[in-house]
């Protein structure tokens, strides 16, 4: 064997390993940021403790369903954590909905957990952000997209809020 044939077969792909690493480094952080965003949001759309002792226990159906029962004015508001249309409706809501929260229910639908399939069958979801103003006798209103705070207000102050 010659000497430069065997430098080469001994070579190190430093390069190669390098190449790789980094890719490895780059698709954690895009993970990591991802999941932090995620988290992050959904802390955002939680309701407050005060809210949520006055929402019924178990699932968003079993939520709506039980404050339906009751003739409480609810919001059920269906979105996802990720489209920026929902994340901004999102904001708007929480801007706005803690004024109304002593006489209307929230009901927090993320539509990406499976759990919540047979609501939006039900409820026919077909885009998101959905908001469904149902007054106290269960008729439902249902507004899509993003609305902007007077007009949520607005909305709250019609279905029976402050």
């Amino acid at each position: 064997m010659s000497k430069k044939h065997r430098s080469e077969s001994h070579k190190t792909p430093w390069p190669q390993i390098a190449v790789v690493a980094g890719l490895v480094i780059l698709i954690g952080g895009v993970l990591i940021a991802k999941q932090t965003q995620s988290a992050a949001l959904t802390t955002v759309a939680a309701p407050s403790p005060t809210q949520a002792a006055s929402l019924p226990p178990g699932l968003p159906e079993q939520q709506l369903d039980q404050l339906l029962a009751e003739k409480r004015p609810t919001l059920a508001f269906f979105h996802s954590n990720t489209c920026q249309q929902c994340i901004d409706m999102t904001q708007i809501v929480q801007q706005v909905y803690p004024e109304f929260a002593s006489s209307v229910a929230l009901v927090d639908v993320n539509v990406y957990d499976e759990r919540n399939a047979r609501l939006l069958q039900r409820v026919r979801i077909r885009v998101i952000p959905t908001l469904v103003f149902f007054n106290r006798e269960g008729k439902g209103q249902v507004t899509t997209g993003v609305m902007q705070p007077v007009q949520l207000r607005q909305a709250l102050q019609a279905l029976g809020g402050s």
